[in-house]
């Protein structure tokens, strides 16, 4: 799918420009009945938290502190500081549009200069976009655009638009110093570079830096002042750079940046099109379009229970997801298990101060004008589809009955070992039980520099050792496209539902596997229980075979060929294995990491199965049921 197929230069200067913004996308500060339906109880919650920032000690940007990822692999010292920036603007923003008196207009304005006088928008972890990137310290002047550039530029740019008569009266020079910044450190280089490689015009793959750039330079576009002309100048590169991403999603809507990353893949590019959408009074959409369906559709799939997902890549099991804008997603394509999402995690709805991460004023805009009409709607039933294949991205998840999380849930997956924010895991599998989590996906440490760079998989959470894959003859799945799974099937009746995958091919060559067939079958019915099914060929005899499996709950080894597991609401699950054949142990991994402890805790454990005679060509059955 081409955007550019649906909506041309011709249809933006027709239907967008020339137009005011002025209470187009979001209602204007001064739209007073607008402001005055969002809940008063939500409008006192967010002056508050913006009362918190009245002669607030605005943190200091140091230069060590951008050297601090360069020194140290530390995103921590320079990243915390300017997202506690950001998220003040916009609190700050939201409560001065609540109360219009103009008590937060001197802290906004402090906030403000701030920004304009920041040496650079753009983090320390990307200055790799840099032509003279061997520095620890950014060039003045050089501007680079990167997700944090453009989260920053798109909050100065609606600060500008929805503060525009008060902070003129404040002194007219805040407004033009936000305008001089945005033409020198986002729409200059926007239009005169194209090798950032996040805009899909060079050999490099696209993945979420495409629509959330391009979200940010778009409310820019459309927030700011210019000729006519320019704007349909970068009009044009930003739909031609949106076709780049929309050119390389798969056409099941997978994303293999997995669940976690939903809100930042077609989340972003969710926000591109609804900005064009309410820009142009709705004459500008393609949310009829199957790709666009099958995309927003990717994420309710992935839900397990709650706030669980199927967190293969870079993911949490626990998923913080923008449920208002999965609720928008669902109500622009008339799907009603992706509204069913955005309702159930709209209960849970918070000002920020308690998310603990980077906010969006244009997604809490969103929120807090959609928060009353989404209360009021009539509930509907949980999105828990019993069977998910994506035969694209080579992911099954199936669960026992349809539209319940009680009993046993599966997911597992095929791919490669070079997808975007990838682990290597081809064959690696999940099982949770009454939508609680038992056998595992880890997720991922906090990012530092080490994260994506050559040293990746350097990180345990990376390597397939600590995924539900083989280790064989001592080697480990290896990263790189070469290394992919082959002849994925999938087969449901209705009894069962299968998927089979070859994994020879996601070891190295020393490894010796000529063959290694993994199956994986959830049985329904009076006794239900997944099959696990190994089948090998090496070149040679070997015992030296390892099958791991990770859980999140303490091992209990019971009489010989079996495993009990539970958990602290009495869940059990049983893992039976063929005790002639396999020796079964376990280790405890201490966690110290917040991203991992927030989800598990301070434990995780992983169980080992050794093979224990000298094999060539083998073939096994390990059986997980409730107890």
């Amino acid at each position: 799918m081409k955007l550019t197929d649906f909506i041309t230069i011709s249809d933006v200067e027709n239907h967008i420009i020339g137009k005011s913004m002025e209470g187009r996308i979001f209602p204007a500060r001064d739209d007073r009945e607008a402001w005055a339906r969002v809940p008063e109880a939500l409008q006192q919650a967010w002056v508050t938290q913006a009362e918190s920032y009245l002669n607030y000690e605005w943190p200091v940007l140091r230069a060590t502190a951008f050297m601090a990822y360069f020194e140290e692999g530390s995103r921590k010292p320079y990243d915390s500081v300017e997202t506690e920036r950001r998220n003040a603007l916009c609190t700050l923003l939201i409560a001065e549009c609540m109360e219009a008196k103009g008590r937060f207009l001197r802290e906004i304005t402090n906030v403000i200069w701030l920004f304009c006088e920041q040496t650079t928008w753009c983090a320390p972890a990307h200055h790799y976009l840099s032509l003279r990137p061997v520095d620890v310290l950014s060039n003045s002047e050089e501007h680079l655009f990167d997700l944090t550039a453009g989260e920053t530029a798109a909050l100065l740019a609606w600060t500008s638009h929805m503060l525009k008569s008060p902070l003129d009266q404040v002194s007219p020079l805040i407004r033009a110093r936000i305008q001089v910044e945005l033409e020198r450190r986002i729409i200059a280089p926007y239009l005169k570079r194209n090798d950032f490689w996040w805009m899909g015009f060079g050999e490099r793959e696209v993945n979420n830096w495409n629509p959330w750039c391009n979200a940010n330079m778009l409310t820019v576009l459309l927030l700011q002042e210019m000729e006519p002309e320019r704007k349909l100048m970068i009009f044009d590169k930003v739909l031609r750079s949106l076709d780049r991403y929309l050119e390389v999603q798969l056409e099941d809507g997978g994303c293999d940046e997995g669940s976690t990353y939903w809100a930042r893949a077609a989340g972003m590019l969710l926000v591109n099109l609804e900005l064009l959408y309410r820009a142009s009074d709705g004459d500008l959409q393609v949310y009829d379009q199957p790709l666009i369906r099958k995309l927003g559709q990717f994420v309710y799939k992935m839900n397990i229970d709650g706030h669980y997902f199927v967190n293969f890549a870079d993911g949490s099991a626990i998923a913080s997801q923008d449920y208002s804008m999965i609720h928008l997603y669902g109500s622009r394509i008339q799907d009603d298990q992706l509204r069913a999402l955005g309702q159930i995690g709209f209960r849970t709805y918070q000002v920020p101060a308690s998310r603990g991460k980077g906010i969006s004023f244009f997604q809490e805009m969103i929120s807090l004008h959609s928060f009353a009409s989404i209360q009021a709607e009539a509930a509907l039933a949980p999105p828990l589809v019993q069977d998910v294949w994506l035969p694209n991205l080579q992911v099954m998840a199936a669960r026992e009955s349809e539209g319940s999380s009680q009993g046993l849930f599966v997911a597992i997956k095929g791919g490669h070992n070079d997808e975007s924010h990838n682990h290597n895991d081809i064959g690696h599998f999940v099982v949770y039980v009454h939508g609680k989590p038992f056998l595992i996906d880890i997720g991922v440490e906090t990012y530092t520099q080490k994260t994506f760079s050559p040293q990746r998989y350097e990180i345990w959470t990376m390597q397939s050792g600590y995924h539900s894959v083989p280790v064989i003859n001592g080697f480990e799945q290896k990263e790189g496209r070469t290394f992919r799974a082959k002849d994925v099937t999938y087969e449901k009746n209705k009894g069962i539902v299968r998927f089979g995958v070859e994994l020879a091919s996601a070891y190295p060559t020393e490894a010796g596997v000529r063959s290694w067939h993994r199956s994986l079958t959830l049985h329904r019915g009076q006794h239900p229980a997944i099959e696990l099914r190994e089948s090998c060929l090496l070149n040679s005899p070997t015992d030296q075979v390892l099958l791991h499996l990770m859980s999140n709950q303490l091992p209990q080894m019971q009489v010989q060929g079996s495993i009990h597991l539970q958990d602290s609401d009495k869940n059990q699950l049983l893992l039976h294995y063929d005790n002639e054949q396999w020796e079964a142990a376990f280790e405890q991994i201490s966690l110290t990491d917040e991203s991992l402890t927030r989800v598990w805790g301070d434990n995780l454990y992983r169980i080992q199965f050794k093979l224990l005679h000298t094999v060539q060509q083998g073939e096994w059955v390990f059986r997980f049921a409730e107890q």
